[in-house]
């Protein structure tokens, strides 16, 4: 009876027949009632007039007995609502309850009993009105699908005989539960006068009393079936648009999962009512699994629709964290069903009391990462008929949904275009491209919550160990849900980029999604990040795959060109979101349809042909109108002169060959150049061939997700190797090869965690070229000692920058700020590591070398039938040929677009120069090195770490002297730099001769024996002397063996680099970062200083300008401090302002840089 809330019951009576009165043409338990709908009751629930929409025609209008092609029933209109009242009149609906022991009994029970069937009403404006409910006692044997049929079918031949009787007494609906074995729920079979009294399969196994509440009657657009489910709690249907052939590939196809949350004795109690919506909604996740699998990816757009029955008190704010809450922890599953939207109704109480309010919420989710609450109160309109209307229902930080104002009875809508194109890209394995602007806008709100987290002391690093205090627990719970609550309401506004004026420029846009008619689209972003509040602006360029499966034409490398050329002309970063196909392939479709072949014997084309033509009137048409080039050019044929051989086909449409082709050689200088010029960096999210491939590389910083970066597809590779070799794209450039080989930076499994690392890399980039760092308040202080010591044996290397945690727990800090550090190429080279960090909060470039040896797996190519993967060794510490290019590749990064200061913490004993090593070209990749340093254009410090070694060439490719004004040297007092290692210095330069004098030099002994041999004369006793010279010799050469490595290694010491001046200085490990970060401010300062003095005098060259701000320095006596020179060059040290007395140097500079200027034109 909670369920008929929109009813007031008028009577209700009720007869159980015991010993006495119990007969064969009674049934065990008779009642009857009548109701109206309750019209006082305001506001209305929005099942104020569904409850007849349920039991009304769910035939389509124009035949409501029609069936659909599928055999399943088609909903109807919704019901007319003046069946409501009838003039002044109330409309008494009238039922009919009974219970009999078997289904057998009906035909005897069912005349006595409508004999009794007394309605005030029967028909109203042509509508039945009443209802009859029969109740089985003896459960079903079986419960299978054919068991249910059979038991349809025989109850529908026992009801239809009495089928004139029902519609005389105005029997709209008679329903029949059967009661099912202990433990599982009751069948239930609807029976409709509209059908001849046959059941009604939508509503097979609802309730009869909570049937309306499902909203079936919004299916009305869809030809449903009724999908069988083992759970009877939901109810699973599928949906095909009405009106469009089974064939026709465009027909909309979804699935409609409904369920009710039930009553029970916990009204008001907000943790269980959540704990049954999300064990319901787990349930209908897993019918839809099963449903899915028997459907295939047919079905698309799918819908959960759950209606709570128990009432809860309204707060906002909890109810949109619980519904976010459910999307975030069940989004990917939903995502992975095509579940597009989630719709919940519940009626909830205000504080303040009066009647509970209906309220409808919706839960879009787009793109499978995003998801977007809308809420809803639902109104009647006492002006339309008792409509009830959809009202925004004010959320925090939300906006107006899609269905404010609209009608609550509305049927779902079939797919639009927006929606098709959507489904299209995800069978691209890839996001549609519009919406990757909301996955940049969720990265950005991740990013604030990290950063917020981060603030206070809740990281990810800091996860609280199980034997931790819960107290600890509840105060990180908490201080993280504070940082989600503390998150900006405006995140990313992006205004889109098109094409004008003939293609030539590109205009702002605020046009709707989906309305572009070029395969490339590029937006202005502009994204509030925790580094700028105040907004950073971003270039944003992505493949359309679903326009011309995003192949590359020339519109698309226009835009793509144009759009590059505006992040290159305002120095913005330019983000490319690469799923595509490559140049574009094409054919005149005009003249396909038009050409003639011929043949040399027309009667046997196998013998060949010996040209194509046309016919005199389809090469006037084929070239009407044209007017720089015609569509194709021809020749008369002399034996046939109505005749016109086809030399060159041109076509009227752009687009169809090698066009595409110059426009792919122009993207891709196009790229090259905006490398050099500003950040660039590529999410692979879909395949990318052929000069998509070519982009990816050609900028150089590459996230892929599973999408394979190829230049050529595995089927046509197959057909040129003449059998099945390879199986998938992925084969040939998934993630598992390109992030081995160097081309992709990072690896990333969805979409959201690849923007996520785009928006965390440009959170180390300045917001426009030649614009200052990015510099964020630090996590923990840069005067702090480093707690972790590298030790003489392996470690890994990413503890000594980053910090870990040891055997207790316990959080040991490295070099960098707390979770800072993000290391990219990571699978490629792996004995050198190589990322981004933080420093005191100032973004910082990290190249530092792996201590442990690692594996080269080098795969087998399944084209060569004799290769075989191949494992091999590499040795810590050693700059191999692939890792020597790691090394060069990451410095360039670092240096272009980048702009960051370099940290390198060298520890190479040198380069791997074995003939293999010298085959793959070790040699020019160590040379690369060289030339990434001398190109570097913001401060570098070489930093040799506790243990760290310096040899050879591996000094000479980090030595400062290749870019002086940038790059600086500095050395633990336990590293050692040489030429060789101390073993091998002895080998060549204290050998045994050398040692030997050695000895006979320290040793008393061998002296004395050597004393005794140069005096003695006997040649016996200059033989047992001699003997034991030799013996005595190699007794002690092993302990002076050590000695002179001792000897050698003391020439290796940072005190002798820092005599010779090849380091700057002797700096503890413990107090290095101190020690580096106010290093790093100084030469960030004299660096900012030094580009804007070239900018007030440009006869100054770089070197010119930092040896005249070294000279301000000495003149104010803090030349040999770095905090005291930062506080000199910068007001307040860190405000980015030029001090008082600075400005007034750079007057004094400008004044003689006109004055120059003057002169010479004098």
């Amino acid at each position: 009876r909670r369920a008929y809330r929109v009813y007031r019951v008028l009577h209700y009576r009720s007869h159980c027949a015991d010993a006495t009165t119990l007969d064969d043409e009674r049934p065990l338990l008779e009642a009857d009632w009548t109701h109206c709908f309750d019209t006082v009751q305001e506001p209305s629930p929005s099942t104020a007039g569904a409850a007849a929409a349920a039991d009304a025609a769910p035939g389509q209008a124009a035949d409501p007995n029609s069936r659909s092609r599928s055999g399943s029933l088609p909903l109807s209109e919704s019901v007319d609502r003046n069946l409501k009242t009838m003039g002044d009149e109330e409309v008494v609906r009238y039922g009919q309850a009974a219970v009999v022991r078997t289904a057998d009994r009906l035909p005897v029970v069912l005349p006595g009993l409508l004999t009794r069937y007394k309605p005030t009403h029967v028909r109203v404006k042509g509508q039945l009105v009443n209802v009859l409910a029969l109740f089985v006692m003896t459960p079903l044997d079986q419960v299978d699908a054919g068991a249910e049929q059979r038991w349809a079918a025989q109850l529908s031949a026992l009801l239809q005989p009495f089928g004139e009787r029902f519609s005389a007494l105005g029997i709209r609906r008679v329903t029949v539960t059967v009661l099912a074995e202990e433990g599982r729920f009751p069948h239930h079979y609807t029976f409709r006068e509209r059908l001849g009294f046959a059941e009604d399969s939508i509503y097979r196994h609802i309730e009869p009393p909570l049937a309306f509440q499902l909203e079936l009657n919004r299916l009305r657009l869809y030809d449903i079936e009724l999908v069988p489910t083992e759970n009877r709690r939901i109810h699973l249907y599928y949906a095909q648009e009405s009106g469009k052939p089974v064939s026709d590939p465009r027909r909309c196809r979804r699935l409609f999962a409904r369920a009710l949350v039930r009553q029970g004795d916990f009204q008001y109690d907000a943790r269980v009512i959540l704990s049954e919506v999300e064990r319901v909604l787990v349930e209908a996740i897993k019918a839809l699994e099963i449903a899915v699998g028997r459907y295939g990816a047919g079905a698309v757009n799918n819908h959960i629709f759950l209606l709570i029955q128990p009432e809860a008190f309204y707060q906002p704010e909890k109810i949109q964290r619980i519904i976010t809450w459910l999307g975030d922890r069940y989004g990917q599953r939903l995502w992975k069903l095509n579940v597009s939207e989630l719709e919940l109704v519940i009626r909830v109480k205000t504080p303040g009391g009066g009647p509970a309010l209906p309220v409808r919420f919706t839960v879009l989710n787009p793109t499978g990462y995003s998801w977007r609450v809308h809420g809803y109160l639902e109104v009647r309109n006492q002006m339309a008929d008792s409509e009830v209307t959809l009202c925004h229902l004010p959320l925090p930080g939300a906006v107006p949904g899609p269905l404010a104002s609209h009608l609550v009875s509305e049927p779902y809508p079939v797919l639009s275009e927006l929606q098709r194109r959507r489904y299209a890209a995800r069978r691209s394995q890839t996001t549609y491209c519009y919406d990757f602007v909301d996955l940049f806008r969720e990265a950005v709100r991740q990013q604030w919550i990290q950063h917020n987290e981060q603030q206070a002391g809740v990281t990810p690093s800091q996860a609280v160990p199980a034997a931790a205090a819960s107290s600890t627990t509840k105060k990180s719970a908490s201080s993280a849900a504070a940082a989600k609550e503390a998150v900006p309401a405006q995140l990313l506004t992006a205004t889109e980029l098109v094409l004008a004026e003939n293609d030539t420029q590109l205009v702002e846009s605020h046009r709707p999604q989906g309305r572009n008619d070029v395969g490339m689209v590029a937006w202005r972003l502009r994204m509030f990040t925790p580094e700028y509040p105040q907004g950073r602006d971003v270039i944003l360029i992505a493949n359309d795959i679903t326009h011309q499966i995003g192949s590359f034409g020339p519109r698309e490398d226009q835009l793509f060109k144009l759009a590059s050329e505006l992040s290159r002309r305002e120095g913005l970063p330019r983000l490319y979101v690469a799923a595509n196909s490559g140049a574009r392939i094409g054919l005149a479709q005009e003249v396909k349809e038009s050409y003639r072949v011929a043949w040399k014997d027309p009667e046997c084309p196998q013998k060949g042909f010996q040209y194509l033509y046309v016919d005199a009137d389809t090469f006037k048409r084929l070239n009407e109108g044209a007017v720089d080039t015609p569509s194709v050019v021809a020749k008369p044929v002399e034996a046939h002169r109505d005749r016109y051989e086809l030399t060159d086909i041109i076509g009227r449409q752009d687009g169809l060959g090698v066009e595409n082709l110059r426009g792919s050689g122009m993207i891709a200088g196009e790229t090259s150049l905006a490398y050099q010029e500003v950040f660039t960096a590529t999410l692979v999210t879909g395949r990318t061939v052929g000069i998509g491939a070519y982009l990816v590389r050609l900028g150089q910083r590459t996230v892929q997700n599973e999408g394979p970066i190829i230049l050529t597809g595995a089927s046509a590779l197959n057909k040129v190797l003449g059998r099945e070799v390879y199986s998938s794209n992925g084969q040939l450039g998934g993630p598992q090869i390109m992030y081995t080989n160097g081309v992709t930076h990072l690896s990333v499994h969805d979409e959201l965690k690849g923007v996520c690392a785009l928006v965390r890399w440009l959170s180390y980039v300045p917001c426009k070229r030649d614009a200052p760092l990015p510099t964020t308040t630090p996590v923990d202080p840069p005067t702090r000692e480093i707690a972790f010591r590298p030790s003489d044996h392996p470690y890994d290397v990413r503890h000594m920058l980053a910090g870990c945690r040891d055997e207790d727990g316990q959080w040991v800090s490295g070099f960098f700020d707390r979770d800072s550090f993000t290391e990219t190429l990571g699978g490629w080279a792996r004995t050198t590591v190589c990322g981004r960090a933080r420093l005191g909060g100032v973004p910082v470039g990290v190249v530092a070398v792996e201590t442990r040896s690692v594996e080269l797996v080098v795969p087998a190519d399944p084209a060569n039938q004799d290769s075989q993967q191949t494992v091999s060794q590499q040795a810590g510490q050693v700059w191999f040929p692939n890792s020597a290019f790691k090394t060069a590749q990451a410095i360039r990064d670092f240096n272009k677009g980048e702009q960051l200061p370099l940290f390198v913490f060298a520890n190479w004993r040198g380069f791997s120069g074995g003939m293999s090593d010298m085959f793959d070209e070790v040699l020019k990749f160590g040379a690369d090195i060289v030339d990434a340093l001398r190109e570097y254009r913001r401060p570098v410090f070489v930093y040799l770490p506790p243990h760290a070694e310096l040899r050879g060439g591996a000094w000479a490719v980090l030595d400062p002297t290749i870019n002086p004004e940038q790059m600086e040297m500095y050395a633990d007092p336990l590293s050692r730099g040489g030429v060789l290692e101390p073993s091998g210095t002895v080998e060549i330069k204290y050998r045994r001769r050398d040692l030997v004098q050695t000895m006979q030099r320290l040793d008393p002994k061998l002296a004395a024996l050597h004393a005794e041999l140069a005096a003695c004369t006997d040649q016996t006793r200059r033989a047992e002397l001699s003997a034991a010279v030799l013996e005595r010799e190699d007794d002690l050469l092993p302990i002076y063996q050590q000695v002179a490595t001792r000897f050698a290694d003391l020439h290796d010491t940072p005190g002798r680099m820092f005599a010779k001046g090849v380091i700057s200085a002797v700096v503890e490990w413990a107090q290095a970062r101190h020690f580096f970060y106010g290093r790093l401010c100084r030469r960030l300062a004299e660096d900012r200083l030094c580009r804007q003095l070239l900018g007030v005098d440009p006869q100054l060259c770089y070197a010119a300008a930092l040896k005249l701000v070294r000279q301000w320095l000495q003149e104010a006596r803090v030349a040999h401090d770095d905090d005291a020179s930062t506080q000199y060059l910068l007001q307040g040290g860190d405000s980015g302002v030029f001090s008082a007395a600075v400005q007034e140097h750079l007057n004094l500079v400008h004044q003689s840089a006109v004055g120059a200027q003057v002169r010479q034109i004098l």
